[in-house]
């Protein structure tokens, strides 16, 4: 038997393997003026994902058109990807916790505002489910982008012990950068806009702090990792002594955070955090395509199809009973006018009849319904009865 299709479902997917960092800004900014907030957005350093409920995908294509390399994906489709990216098989670092964070952040935002579709919010909430399940097999310390940095600057630059590393940034992946970095026996200088924000971060790791444009200190650095929310401005001075320097620099941001003429110097020593996008890392090195979490993945991917379907059956089974109930009532509106004088009594008990009638001619529609393992019946009862 094939896998019955979720109704509605529909995946807009663009990820920084097939798609750059500008044309997923460009996306986004689509999704958001034609969907507003119908969609469920997924914003990621390497991905911009819209997730809607929408019988007619062929209306979502026409009215949103993902650059190329991206995808619409719907039905079994859609859900699989959505509970793949949770479980993080689809993240660049297999497993990483950082998707699993950005995901229920996007949920919590969409269920305060009141705009989350039932159907999305259950299919998210066992997506999330499965990817707390997968984290807890893990045998191993979790791994982010901050690591993947740090094995760049030490194929580059020798082992990481005592190497000097500067962080640019202080936000969540610049703290992790620190840590990872101090963690591997660095010594960490942390730079920001915030020279507090910097001043505590550095101290937490048991490192210094510098100006956001350190000048010619620049040069004492083995490696630098970039993680701004905006543009890294420095001087030209900084710029000529960070290109004299063999510093290897991994720029996180996205949008990128070196200036493009600091990217032009540095040339095959700066990785972007798109260049990161095109490898997959599993941490544990034991869960191959076909491992556990792909078997997670497709159970979890069955669970949901089993509960769409129940739900539109119990949604089709609602709307027959009130169809039934509309049409009976009709009938005695009718006769109540053709018969005016009838008695009370007499009235009970032909609307007792006309009830009874109905619920014995409703049974068997009403259990093939519930037996549906594959929407046919759902669909044949709905196109019989014009629900």
């Amino acid at each position: 038997m094939s896998d019955p299709i979720p109704a509605g479902v529909v995946a807009m997917t663009t990820h920084a393997r097939h798609v750059p960092a500008a044309e997923r800004e460009r996306f986004a900014r689509q999704v958001s003026d034609v969907l507003g907030e119908r969609a469920l957005v997924l914003m990621t350093c390497h991905r911009v994902e819209a997730y809607v409920m929408e019988p007619d995908v062929g209306s979502i294509a026409s009215a949103i058109r993902p650059p190329a390399g991206g995808n619409i994906l719907s039905g079994v489709d859609a859900v699989r990807h959505a509970i793949s990216v949770a479980a993080g098989r689809d993240s660049v670092v297999v497993g990483e916790d950082q998707i699993l964070h950005q995901l229920r952040a996007s949920v919590d935002a969409a269920r305060r505002a009141g705009v989350l579709e039932p159907a999305l919010d259950r299919l998210f909430s066992m997506a999330m489910r499965a990817g707390r399940r997968a984290r807890s097999w893990r045998q191993r310390p979790p791994r982010s982008l901050a690591d993947v940095a740090l094995s760049i600057i030490e194929r580059g630059a020798g082992p990481i012990p005592h190497r000097e590393i500067l962080v640019v940034g202080a936000g969540h992946m610049g703290r992790l950068a620190a840590i990872a970095a101090a963690r591997a026996g660095a010594s960490v200088t942390v730079a920001n806009r915030s020279f507090d924000a910097a001043a505590a971060l550095a101290a937490s790791v048991g490192g210094r702090h510098a100006p956001l444009d350190p000048g010619q200190t620049i040069t004492r650095f083995d490696g630098v990792i970039v993680a701004l929310g905006g543009p890294w401005t420095v001087a030209e001075a900084t710029s000529e002594a960070l290109s004299a320097r063999p510093a290897v620099v991994v720029d996180l941001s996205v949008p990128a955070a070196i200036p493009a003429r600091v990217a032009e110097r540095l040339g095959s020593r700066l990785t972007t955090a798109d260049d990161l996008a095109h490898v997959a890392i599993d941490p544990a090195g034991d869960d191959p395509a076909g491992g556990p979490l792909d078997e997670l993945i497709a159970r979890t991917t069955a669970e949901f199809l089993a509960w769409q379907q129940a739900r539109d059956g119990r949604a089709a089974a609602r709307a027959l009973v009130r169809r039934a109930d509309q049409e009976r009532e009709a009938e005695l509106a009718a006769l109540w006018r053709r018969l005016p004088d009838l008695e009370p009594e007499t009235r009970d008990a032909i609307e007792g009849m006309t009830r009874h009638l109905a619920t014995r001619l409703l049974r068997e529609p009403l259990e093939r319904l519930g037996r549906d393992t594959d929407g046919r019946d759902e669909r044949a009862i709905r196109d019989l009865f014009a629900l």
